[in-house]
């Protein structure tokens, strides 16, 4: 279900120089927030409803994603030649791989205990949703990077 192993893979080859972390930025952005959105959606939900006990746990990494999406919304705010966005970068990078670690020893167990047919399931449910949610988040990037009509601005 969970292919955490190419999402960080992506952040060491974005946090390994400057030049990548410019570069892997909109790739790395992206999946980050795909990622963030589908879990959100599909995997925190089917922990809190495996294990109960282990909500607080779920609390947290939504928490976390709130605060690698700020970091994200900040690098891209100040973009590449900003002060302070290769900063910005590595801290979403850093936080999503305390993230990883977290949803690896803290949440994922709890799907340890269900049947085949249901983890086939949420298989499924995860996938199909990242594909939508991936779309969706490339789709508002395209939307924010949008040449401006110079005519559309004139009347302005």
């Amino acid at each position: 279900m969970l292919d955490n192993r190419n999402l960080r893979e992506l952040i060491r080859r974005w946090r390994a120089t400057p030049e990548s972390t410019i570069a892997l930025f909109d790739e790395a952005d992206d999946a980050i927030r795909a990622t963030l959105a589908t879990k959100e959606r599909v995997l925190y939900p089917a922990v809190r409803d495996a294990e109960g006990h282990r909500s607080g746990y779920v609390d947290d990494a939504i928490a976390q994603a709130r605060r690698i999406e700020g970091f994200l919304d900040s690098a891209e705010r100040l973009g590449p030649n900003g002060s302070g966005f290769h900063d910005e970068a590595q801290d979403a990078a850093s936080a999503m791989d305390g993230l990883l670690v977290h949803e690896q020893r803290d949440l994922l167990p709890a799907l340890d205990h269900l049947s085949q047919d249901r983890r086939d399931r949420l298989d499924r449910e995860y996938r199909d949703t990242w594909v939508e949610t991936s779309a969706k988040v490339a789709a508002a990037r395209a939307a924010r990077h949008r040449p401006h009509d110079g005519a559309a601005d004139a009347g302005h």
